[in-house]
């Protein structure tokens, strides 16, 4: 028997026998100031096996089964930042819930439940920051109230503080200094539970919850690719390179880009244009493209002119393409003339699918199922079973 609190419907349900708290992830959002959507966010389909919550500065997409939450900010070509909760999604007459976990990180809300007192206790991430400021100001400092991402931290007992010159630092919930307030920027990184800090000489690095050192202020500019991989983006001047999470190089700072343009392949499904398959990083030289591992091993060299096919065709129903991901295949261009390209398929290790002779590749939606296609000397293929056949022994990343 379910015992049920505080809405009707279901929206909260507690599990006699566990004592597991669920959350009807849809039915809480109006609740918590989020409107609340069937399937993912970025993708135009309505499953039900997947949900995501929006407020003005930040969605979050869900999934049956899984233990991963994706959240991303809206209208905005950003990266999903994914998170692991410790138990699954579920489902239950129709609806998804949570964990208590998962709607803390999804939405951003502290979330207590007292079995004694038979109590549900939840508070808003607006109505923290508006109880922290007056706490701040008694200390001395401003909040950071503006900045959403800083706002985050007080969910962590971490606030980000400015004192009357500006400069900023980060405290405790006990009112201890945690980071000095002696630099000209701030971030929170929810993602890492770290933050971003830029120093009087306009040079960031990172520091860690605990005030430490992580990586040194070095760079005009840092972002996390990856935080399961534990990798770094870091720039500076006009080049772009890739740091481990102990700030080790892992790819030198010699490149103009990292990381694929995704508007050019909106029907990819690409969460992270830096990161392709959880292990590929492309890069760009001199307008030429490769391939890295996470590891920092170029696996395809960098002496392609095109990652992906981009080319435009009077055929609405052909989609640019850049991933097969059942044989995880990227697709890399070499341009011999303004009218003629060719295109070769890799896989995530570098090892060649397809020789760089194909014409065109791209894929076609129909009935809800996407199929790729590549041109040879005036032939249409269909690339799986193409590859299927020259590799028969080759698995398929669904098996």
């Amino acid at each position: 028997m379910e015992k049920q609190f505080l809405w009707k419907n279901g929206t909260i349900i507690i599990d006699d026998t566990t004592k597991k708290v669920y959350i009807d992830i849809k039915g809480i959002a109006p609740y918590l100031n989020y409107s609340a959507h069937n399937g993912e966010y970025k993708i135009d389909a309505e499953d039900t096996n997947k949900c995501w919550v929006e407020c003005n500065s930040e969605t979050a997409s869900f999934f049956l089964n899984s233990n991963k939450i994706s959240k991303v900010a809206p209208k905005v070509d950003n990266d999903y930042e994914d998170y692991l909760i410790t138990e699954p999604i579920i489902s239950r007459d129709g609806k998804l819930y949570s964990v208590p976990e998962g709607i803390q990180i999804g939405f951003n809300v502290t979330f207590s439940y007292s079995e004694e007192k038979n109590t549900i206790e939840m508070y808003t991430l607006p109505y923290l920051v508006s109880m922290y400021e007056t706490r701040l100001k008694s200390y001395g400092y401003e909040g950071s109230s503006a900045n959403f991402k800083n706002q985050k931290a007080i969910l962590y007992n971490l606030f980000v503080v400015k004192k009357e010159n500006g400069f900023y630092g980060v405290m405790n919930s006990n009112g201890e200094e945690i980071i000095s307030p002696r630099y000209r920027s701030i971030e929170f990184n929810e993602s890492g539970k770290e933050f971003f800090v830029k120093n009087n000489l306009n040079k960031v690095g990172i520091l860690t919850q605990t005030g430490s050192n992580k990586i040194n202020f070095e760079y005009d500019d840092i972002r996390m690719i990856d935080k399961q991989t534990g990798l770094y983006l870091v720039k500076n001047g006009n080049k772009y390179g890739v740091l481990d999470n102990n700030g080790n190089i892992v790819i030198h700072l010699e490149y103009e880009k990292i990381g694929v343009d995704v508007s050019k392949f909106p029907n990819n499904g690409i969460n992270n244009k830096y990161l392709l398959y959880g292990n590929v990083i492309p890069v760009s030289q001199n307008n030429k493209w490769g391939l890295f591992n996470i590891s920092g091993k170029i696996i395809v060299p960098v002496e392609f002119d095109e990652i992906g096919c981009a080319q435009n065709s009077s055929n609405s129903n052909m989609k640019t393409l850049l991933l097969v991901p059942s044989y995880k295949g990227i697709i890399m261009g070499k341009v011999k003339s303004d009218k003629e390209k060719n295109y070769g398929i890799y896989d995530n290790e570098g090892n060649v699918l397809i020789p760089c002779a194909l014409e065109k590749a791209y894929s076609i939606t129909s009935g809800g199922i996407e199929t790729y296609y590549m041109e040879y000397k005036g032939n249409t293929l269909n690339i799986e079973q193409y590859i299927r056949i020259q590799f028969p022994d080759l698995t398929t990343a669904d098996n």
